[in-house]
Formats: structure tokens, C-alpha cells, sequence
């Protein structure tokens, strides 16, 4: 195919690895961006090249003058959060160079990403959500607090939904907010420009956890989509559940998909979303929660099941027919082999008493003798360099954590001397 390159941005991520060999079966010259220089992916034959990036958190303006100066133009796609949030505010900036990319317009993206506005807008449209409120709102109506309904969640706005604290009554409020408001105030997130909100917790184990993934083409319209409900994900210290999936199936749910085309269309979305519900069992109904403008962390499930959403980015922009072919149901996916993964934490969990290690193992076996495909995270026989590469990836992230493990414990204990 002679075509122009395509640049995947942050490619150390897991939603980048999880596009690249359907990127390159379907002929397209694959090149990494990056600011780290030992990522899984640069073992993979499947990669042509990788340019070392600045770190996008770092400044936009630094980033963009640096994809003006690669040696051709190309398609750019995004991979995090934050790299769409650059993408739509220099469209013009990038289109102008040469670049071929497809996001929402800044305002649109603005309202869905942040998790208030969001919670707004689906309000507006009679899209069920939890009750939620911002902090200036409770400063303005202190009363609030006293008519809530107990427990509550405190969260950012617009970082990754794991970041959370569950709060059980008012005594504790106060230390939530003061943790979260921390959180966004980390250098590290500050173009994220999240705010912090009080949610009403909606009460949910971990099946109870769903997702619609979509693709919009150039003219907005849904070309690709399929419902996840997730078996197992991780845990917080507590035992509450994180949205992130260990393990899921394809499961179809009407509801989910009418209500993210309703959202979407109402605000011409283009390009991914990742969009996340809860189900409420005592309300027997799904609840939306956010908006990710991005291809999910598990994003090979869908590569691999007929869902190739990166390669349909790419087709639509260069103008290439394809054809969306992915299962609806009959997949079971696990993420056996990252650390933290289903397996790694799956230990920690039942050690915690979080998880009942016999039920994680019995997952697997019935997964085995079963009729459905099974996807394991990464694993794939066509591209076995990529998973040699998240091996050694996983080793060094082990190690560096038991380092850091035993020099906390050592400082603790007037073993060692801070640095």
C-alpha cells in the first residue's frame, strides 16, 4: 500500500500495542512515538521505526513543534486521553502542516471528557447518571451534604476512572477531597485541568461494570461498535472495584449502544470513545459515568476479534474501503500477562481477602473447554516480539518495584539514608 506513515502516539501504551499488528496486516507503515526508550513495542517487527517524543504532559506547544519537524506528514493516531485533548486543540495547526487526523472539536471533547459536564449533558438528554455535584456547589449550598445519600465517591473530573475515594458518612469527607484535590495538582496532570466532584456511589459488584466501544467516522457516523461486561477487574486497597478489565466478555446490551449514539451524535463526535456504564441492580438500570475520547487499555481485544478500530481510523482518513466484521458475543477475555494483570493481582487480591482465588482459576478452566474465543492480553502468535517485549517489560517493572519495596521498608526502619 503506498500510503502515508502512521504515527502512534505515546506508543509504550497498552492501547497503542493493542492496534499495531492489525495497523500493519492491513499494510500500514507503522512508526512509535515516544519519550521513554524501553517500551514493549520496539521488539516487535511490526514497527518500521520510532522517533523519541517530548512528554506530552510536559507542554503542547513543545509537542507540536516536534510532529512539524518529523521528516514527512502523516496519520497521527492518539492514544491517551491527553493526546486527543492536544489533537482537537491544533487541528488546524496540524491539517495545515500536512497531518491527517480525526477528533472531536474542542468543545465537544471539553463537555464529554470532563465527567461533570458529561454527567450534565446526559442529565439533559435523559441519560440515567448519578446524582453529582462540584465542589464550588457544595461550598455555595452546605445543605447538600446533609440531603446526600450515603456513601458517596469523591473523584477527579478528568483523570483516569480508578482514581477514587468511596466515603461511608460526612466524617470523612473532608480527607477525601483534600486527597483528590492533590491528585490534580500533580504537575504531572495539569493539562488534564481537572476539577474534583462528589458522586452518589452507585452500589455494584464487579460484574456490574460495562462498556459500549465505538468508532465514529469523519462524517460522525458509528461504523463499529460492541458491548464488554467485565467478569473481574482490578481493586483498590479497599476491595472496591476499578473500571480497568481483567477479564470480560462480549455481551450484547441494546440499552448501552442507543444510549452513547444518542450522546455522541448530539455532540458530532469523530474518532474513539470509550464509553463506561454501571449497572445498578436495586434500579435495574445502567448508569453512564464517562466519556473517554480514546481507544481502551484493552484495545488488542478488539483488534482481535474483528473490531480493528485503529486500522478503520486510518482507512477512513486516507480513503481505503473496510469493512466492520467483529463479533458481538462468544469472547472471553482475560489480561493474563501484564503485571498488575488478572493473574499478579488476582494473588494480591485473595491474599487481601478481596477475591476468591478459586473462582479466578475456575474462570480460566471453563474459559478452556469452552466454544468462545479466548483473547489473552498480549499474547499473540503473529507477533510474538511484542509479547517477548511486555515480558521483559514486566520483569523490569517487578524488580524496580521490589527495589523500591525493600529501600521503603529499609528507610523505615533506619536501615538507609534518605537520597
Amino acid at each position: 500500500m503506498n500510503s502515508p506513515p502512521v504515527y502512534l502516539m505515546d506508543c509504550e501504551q497498552r492501547c497503542a500495542e493493542g492496534v499495531l499488528y492489525s495497523l500493519a496486516r492491513n499494510g500500514c507503515r507503522v512508526i512509535g512515538l515516544t519519550s521513554v526508550s524501553f517500551f514493549p513495542m520496539r521488539f516487535s517487527r511490526h514497527l518500521a521505526s520510532w522517533y523519541s517524543s517530548p512528554t506530552l504532559s510536559e507542554g503542547f506547544e513543545e509537542y507540536l513543534q516536534f510532529l512539524k519537524s518529523l521528516p514527512e506528514a502523516g496519520v497521527i493516531l492518539p492514544s491517551g486521553d491527553l493526546s486527543v485533548k492536544f489533537l482537537a486543540r491544533y487541528f488546524r495547526e496540524l491539517t495545515d502542516a500536512g497531518f491527517m487526523l480525526s477528533v472531536p472539536g474542542t468543545g465537544d471533547l471539553e463537555t464529554l471528557f470532563d465527567k461533570l459536564s458529561c454527567n450534565r449533558a446526559c442529565a439533559h438528554a435523559g441519560i440515567p447518571v448519578a446524582k453529582t455535584w462540584s465542589l464550588s456547589e457544595l461550598e455555595d449550598d452546605p445543605t447538600i451534604i446533609e440531603r446526600l445519600r450515603w456513601p458517596v465517591i469523591v473523584k477527579p473530573t478528568a483523570l483516569a476512572g480508578g482514581n477514587y475515594r468511596k466515603v461511608e458518612g460526612p466524617g470523612e469527607l473532608e480527607q477525601a477531597i483534600d486527597y483528590i484535590s492533590g491528585l490534580v495538582q500533580k504537575e504531572s496532570v495539569r493539562l488534564n485541568e481537572s476539577g474534583v466532584v462528589i458522586q452518589e456511589w452507585i452500589d455494584s459488584g464487579m460484574t456490574d461494570n460495562w462498556s459500549c466501544d465505538v468508532f465514529c467516522d469523519s462524517q460522525g457516523r458509528i461504523v463499529d461498535h460492541v458491548t464488554i461486561q467485565r467478569v473481574r477487574t482490578s481493586l483498590n486497597e479497599k476491595g472496591t472495584p476499578t473500571s480497568r478489565m481483567y477479564c470480560g466478555i462480549f455481551r450484547p446490551e441494546p440499552r448501552l449502544l442507543e444510549r452513547t449514539e444518542q450522546l455522541l451524535k448530539a455532540h458530532r463526535w469523530k474518532g474513539f470513545a470509550h464509553v463506561e456504564f454501571i449497572y445498578c441492580s436495586r434500579d435495574q438500570e445502567f448508569y453512564l459515568t464517562e466519556v473517554n475520547p480514546r481507544l481502551p487499555g484493552y484495545s488488542y481485544l478488539l483488534s482481535a476479534t474483528g473490531h480493528e478500530q485503529g486500522w478503520y481510523y486510518v482507512a477512513d482518513l486516507i480513503g481505503v474501503d473496510y469493512d466492520s466484521q467483529g463479533k458481538d458475543s462468544g469472547v472471553v477475555y482475560f489480561e493474563s500477562l501484564r503485571y498488575p494483570g488478572d493473574l499478579t493481582d488476582g494473588v494480591v487480591n485473595a491474599v487481601r481477602g478481596n477475591l476468591d482465588i478459586s473462582k479466578l482459576l475456575s474462570s480460566y478452566w471453563r474459559a478452556i473447554f469452552s466454544r468462545d474465543q479466548v483473547v489473552i492480553d498480549h499474547f499473540n502468535r503473529k507477533d510474538l516480539g511484542l509479547t517477548f517485549g511486555l515480558v521483559l517489560f514486566n520483569v523490569r517493572t517487578f524488580i524496580e518495584k521490589a527495589i523500591s519495596y525493600i529501600r521503603r521498608r529499609m528507610l523505615k526502619h533506619g536501615f538507609a539514608r534518605k537520597a
